[in-house]
């Protein structure tokens, strides 16, 4: 059985930002639809999907995140974007995908 990722994005507004907190927070899922973090559903996707929705830039310790938004010059909001590996991956599996993504493991 493959192991399955999530992807989340978190969006922040300029009103957002002046409070301190994300106008949106919640899971991307393939086909760029977004569910909301307190919708219960299936989020979970094989890494490949996940790196077509994502393109993370930095690895957290426990997660890979993109550390540029994807900025709306319209408005002003920006939205990032994280992938979130299995809860059991071990810690070989966590550096593996690191390298995969280009990026140092934190782990």
């Amino acid at each position: 059985m493959p192991e399955l990722f999530s992807v989340t994005y978190e969006i922040v507004t300029p009103e957002s930002a002046e409070e301190g907190d994300a106008a949106e927070r919640g899971f991307v899922l393939p086909g760029e639809w977004r569910q909301s973090a307190n919708e219960i559903g299936d989020v979970r996707m094989s890494l490949r999907d996940a790196m077509r929705l994502a393109y993370p830039q930095e690895d957290c310790g426990n997660w890979w995140a993109e550390a540029d938004g994807r900025t709306d010059y319209e408005t002003g909001a920006v939205e990032t974007r994280c992938i979130h590996p299995p809860r059991n991956i071990t810690a070989a599996s966590y550096a593996r995908v690191s390298r995969l993504l280009g990026l140092p493991s934190r782990r």
